[in-house]
């Protein structure tokens, strides 16, 4: 059984993936479930947990917490819908470097907090090295097109050589069918669990209405799918929780084994 927080940091080899949609439709299915859960957006640049759940990106937020400039209990925000927190970037869209130290100030307090799960949404790329051993869980998320494949890959083989246990989500699969075969898969990533999440209206229809899709329609594929998903984080924090589903082949694939 893991100890909470159980942090996972979510990322992309490339932006426009659908990371942080996943992240947010994780965090709903988590505290549905009845778990507290905190997410934080560390994407400055280009920030959007608080567009996409309607509250907008401005104020303080993991920029100021990271500086010292800002308390952490100050500027998390509630999202009513669901119930859980969350912070915004913050800063002013222009990324100030931060120091290792920093950085691992920052980690280092959220890892005492009493959230029972913390999901970190990163920007494209990034790695985070200086938090790597406060990291539970990575999840890569990836589409079926080659250069995101490839990048997710690199990706991989980062959380590797950290023997930080991760998975990969293939997100945006069109009508259960994706460019990549299994073997594919397994060949490209090796002993890595995957799961396949289907691209429907009720994502585009999120956005719109700053919703999460997961609360639109519980029954869609998508959110099977993120149920899937989230069954496992609760497996590694020792729940009990339901058999995973079968209907139209979503779910978790194949469980990653080397620590």
């Amino acid at each position: 059984m893991a100890k909470k927080p159980y942090i996972i940091v979510t990322a992309s080899p490339k932006g426009g993936v659908g990371k942080t949609v996943v992240s947010i439709n994780v965090a709903t299915a988590l505290r549905t479930s009845g778990y507290d859960v905190l997410l934080i957006d560390t994407d400055v640049a280009n920030p959007s947990v608080g567009l996409l759940l309607g509250s907008g990106i401005e104020g303080p937020g993991y920029q100021e917490v990271l500086l010292g400039k800002a308390n952490l209990k100050d500027v998390l925000i509630l999202y009513p819908l669901s119930g859980f927190y969350y912070l915004n970037a913050g800063g002013d869209g222009n990324e100030i470097a931060a120091t290792t130290e920093q950085v691992s100030k920052f980690y280092a307090e959220i890892s005492k907090t009493d959230f029972d799960f913390i999901i970190v949404d990163t920007p494209p790329g990034a790695k985070i090295e200086p938090a790597m051993k406060l990291f539970n869980e990575a999840l890569i998320v990836t589409t079926p097109e080659e250069t995101a494949v490839k990048g997710a890959q690199r990706l991989s083989s980062f959380y590797l050589k950290y023997h930080l246990l991760h998975k990969l989500v293939i997100n945006r699969v069109k009508e259960a069918k994706f460019d990549m075969t299994e073997e594919m898969i397994e060949k490209l990533y090796g002993d890595v669990a995957y799961a396949l999440v289907p691209e429907e209206k009720t994502v585009a229809e999120s956005e719109s209405r700053h919703m999460p899709a997961y609360l639109i329609n519980r029954t869609s594929l998508f959110s099977i799918s993120i149920d899937d998903l989230c069954r496992s984080y609760l497996l590694m924090i020792g729940a009990q929780v339901d058999q995973p589903s079968q209907k139209g082949g979503w779910g978790i694939k194949r469980f990653f084994t080397k620590k």
